[in-house]
């Protein structure tokens, strides 16, 4: 079963790798550590043990030399040599007869002698010590001995070590007597002098101790049945270093060069470790509770924190769909419910910010309008400009051609006689070019913005004086004409000509769609600064779409006309800083608006 991969689970899996793992490490490091404490301390043991075991066999050796050389001088007359070798073989008697287990024999060793005295303690079956005392030739020592022996004659102690294969004696060596030279060689048991070393140091049951000569020969042990055994059979990693694992002990050895062998404490530390492990599996025990319990709060603090995280997530994808109102209702103390209320908050502040983004696209959309019409407006005028340039060149050369035209047609006029019927042709010439004239002047009123001439104007005035000169077109359609005026006595500072012309074009459009018995509206009024002029009128709305198209140059619906009437118009009330507009009205007929600021400079 495949596990989603929600935030729970990567918390619970995270959790319990974590946790296992710090587990393992933890036990591992407990057990190992523990264990090699276990160790260092058996090693600790064992070389402070080694140490005072060669301080002790240093002493007793020592103890020996003093032992020998006090009881063989007892009652020694120094000045007599034959009484004095007397006295000291009685002394050697005594003194074996005291100390039967310590030494196996001593030789009383005469210089310049084939034979020497040999004393040995005998035990016999009465249990008494008998000292055994008898003359052997000097051949019967190793020569080893006697070389070292010789090599030493002015030497007052001495010991001699390697004596023999068993290993388990040295030989002590002093001076008897100086004036005849007498020596005593000693047999010191090893094991003797090492139960006496031991009487005086305290091993616990784990430690053995072990002598070993240099053929890795076992001379001495505390545990008697290792005597005579190779300690690599039973320690085999101790010949490769003075301390360490030893056939599953601690063991620790040094070298004794004194006696020339080597010192070994071998701790067993088996219990400890078998209760090392018993403590180890019981903490193992006791974490793996601890991290059940551990896990039980984690699985159900991942769930909250799991349904908080889903509930901010459902929120995320309501938001990004579009629904701003939806807030997560979820109450927490901790930072995930700093978060989640960081997020309403963030959710309040988008719907805020989306709103007035609207607002803002919305006043955008009526500003990139503006900035369309505004650029169509520049494009048409700048196709204007061009033509009134070019117009204005035909214009003057046409004007001069006319010139020439009207110059003629008056000589003919001059030399016809009164009653000629030619003279009436020469009136249809003479009207035709007056009109021809009229066009090239309202050619050049189109494309040129016209100079102002500016005074006191009343608007509500200047509209009935226009709307008073076709009272009889009014009357003749029946039309009813009415009129709105408020503000009236407002004076502003414009070209009275020009809104006059601007006026009658209008309400002359208006006359002439206007059906009869029609109705045409004139309202103005002063509002912000500026005169707004509205001149509405029934009849056919525009066909033309923008309905704005009218105010082009050459453009008309009337069966005669020149079509710049409304292009000169609009030309006017700009040159003010006005507008004018038109829109086809709802309940049919046509609708100008025109607006005109209240001063505007000559410019």
């Amino acid at each position: 079963m495949k596990l989603k991969p929600n935030i729970r689970n990567k918390i619970l899996l995270s959790f319990t790798a974590f946790a296992f793992l710090l587990l393992a490490v933890s036990v591992n490091f407990f057990y190992f550590q523990s264990k090699k404490n276990i160790f260092r301390r058996a090693e600790k043991s064992n070389r402070k043990i080694v140490k005072q075991l060669k301080e002790q066999f240093n002493r007793s050796i020592d103890n020996s030399f003093i032992e020998l050389y006090g009881f063989s001088q007892i009652g020694v007359v120094q000045n007599n040599s034959s009484e004095a070798e007397k006295k000291i073989k009685s002394n050697i008697v005594n003194f074996l007869s005291v100390l039967p287990n310590k030494y196996s024999k001593i030789i009383l060793l005469k210089p310049d002698s084939e034979k020497m005295s040999v004393f040995s303690p005998l035990r016999i079956f009465t249990g008494k010590i008998t000292v055994e005392e008898k003359e052997e030739v000097i051949s019967v020592l190793k020569k080893s001995v006697i070389r070292q022996i010789s090599d030493s004659i002015n030497a007052e102690k001495q010991i001699i070590k390697n004596i023999d294969k068993s290993g388990r004696e040295i030989l002590l060596v002093l001076q008897a007597d100086k004036l005849s030279g007498l020596k005593l060689i000693a047999y010191l048991k090893i094991d003797k002098i090492a139960d006496e070393a031991l009487r005086s140091l305290s091993l616990n049951s784990s430690q053995f101790v072990f002598i070993v000569d240099k053929d890795k020969r076992i001379v001495y042990a505390s545990d008697r049945k290792m005597i005579n055994r190779r300690f690599k059979e039973i320690a085999p990693g101790i010949e490769t270093g003075n301390s360490g694992g030893c056939g599953g002990f601690i063991c620790s050895s040094t070298d004794y060069p004194r006696i020339g062998m080597k010192i070994i404490i071998r701790s067993d530390t088996a219990s400890e470790i078998d209760e090392l492990n018993k403590i180890t599996k019981q903490a193992a025990l006791f974490s793996l509770l601890i991290f059940l319990f551990v896990f039980a709060v984690v699985f159900f603090i991942s769930g909250r924190i799991s349904k908080s995280i889903e509930s901010v997530k459902t929120a995320a994808e309501n938001i990004a769909g579009g629904d701003f109102s939806h807030k997560i209702d979820v109450k927490r103390g901790d930072e995930l419910g700093a978060l989640i209320d960081a997020f309403n908050k963030m959710a309040e502040n988008l719907k805020r910010s989306y709103d007035d983004l609207n607002v803002t696209n919305k006043e955008l959309e009526n500003k990139i309008e503006e900035l369309t019409a505004a650029r169509i407006e520049l494009s048409e005028k700048q196709r204007l400009a061009l033509v009134g340039e070019t117009v204005s060149k035909i214009s003057h050369e046409i004007q001069n051609k006319i010139g020439g035209v009207s110059i003629w047609v008056q000589n003919l006029e001059l030399q016809l006689e009164e009653g000629n019927p030619l003279l009436d042709f020469v009136d249809e010439i003479k009207k035709s070019l007056n009109s021809f004239l009229e066009i090239l002047m309202n050619f050049k009123k189109f494309y040129r913005r016209p100079p102002l001439q500016l005074g006191k104007i009343d608007i509500p005035e200047l509209l009935k004086s226009v709307v008073g000169k076709y009272s009889f077109d009014v009357k003749r359609k029946n039309i009813s004409v009415k009129t709105k005026f408020s503000n009236e006595g407002k004076i502003i500072s414009a070209d009275k000509n020009l809104l006059e012309e601007v006026f009658e074009n209008v309400i002359l459009n208006a006359l002439f769609f206007t059906p009869e018995n029609g109705e045409i509206f004139v309202e103005a009024s002063f509002e912000k600064g500026k005169w707004k002029i509205n001149i509405c009128n029934d009849g056919p709305k525009i066909d033309a779409e923008p309905p704005t198209k009218i105010f082009e140059p050459f453009f008309t619906t009337k069966s005669s006309g020149s079509g710049l009437g409304l292009a000169i118009s609009k030309n006017a009330v700009e040159a003010h800083g006005g507008t004018i507009t038109v829109y086809n009205r709802k309940e049919g007929g046509v609708c100008f608006e025109i607006e005109i600021p209240d001063e505007i400079s000559d410019g």
